[in-house]
């Protein structure tokens, strides 16, 4: 009995440090202030692409394309992508295969929202996009826009729009391969990631290093 007591405590104490660990948010590398191309040759650049290499993004090109994304540029607290009514309402998470994890844009860090590989709630039949080493997710927060009338969404949807925008120029500035979505299988995220329907998925961008 005390041995079965012992393996009971000892198992606890794993899962209390597991969980202790996924609630410890990582902090990425401060975003660069230079490089890739001019903004005329990104434009002349810009293409959608689904073959990537199997390659993970370093931190700092994943703290760069998540600056591009929603990052906070000015000491204001206000976005490299503009929002209806600076509201903000759009949330990216980053999927890998080893887990979730909720860019927080006012610390440049990644939080830790579930672990395990679930890109394929993203993917659906277009089974290329597990082979992307991150995938991005684009959420609208009714909860943070303060209202979901007809007239709303349409800002939010617009407002996802523009940060997905943001992604596919940073990856034609700077050689990375991306392709904006609006395909995924929207009732089993809001599952995972414990989302009410206030909560919307709208857009997703699988991203990596070309093959």
């Amino acid at each position: 009995m005390n041995f079965m007591k012992k393996i009971c405590l000892s198992l606890a104490a794993l899962m209390l440090t597991a969980m202790g660990c996924m609630a410890q948010q990582v902090q990425l590398p401060a975003p660069q202030k230079a490089g890739g191309k001019s903004v005329m040759e990104t434009l002349w650049s810009r293409s959608s692409g689904n073959e990537y290499s199997n390659k993970m993004l370093s931190q700092q090109d994943l703290s760069n394309l998540l600056f591009a994304a929603i990052g906070q540029n000015r000491e204001n607290g206000k976005l490299t992508s503009p929002t209806a009514s600076n509201k903000q309402e759009i949330r990216v998470f980053v999927f890998t295969a080893e887990g979730v994890s909720e860019y927080m844009n006012k610390e440049n860090s990644l939080k830790p929202v579930t672990s395990g590989d679930h890109r394929q709630l993203i993917a659906g039949r277009q089974d290329w996009v597990m082979t992307a080493p991150v995938v991005l997710l684009i959420v609208a927060d009714e909860t943070l826009f303060g209202s979901n009338n007809e007239r709303s969404k349409l800002m939010m949807a617009l407002d996802a729009g523009i940060v997905s925008e943001n992604i596919n120029m940073f990856c034609a500035g700077m050689g990375l391969v991306t392709r904006p979505r609006a395909s995924m299988d929207s009732d089993a995220l809001k599952k995972l990631l414990g989302f009410d329907d206030t909560k919307v998925p709208l857009l997703n961008n699988p991203v990596g290093y070309p093959k």
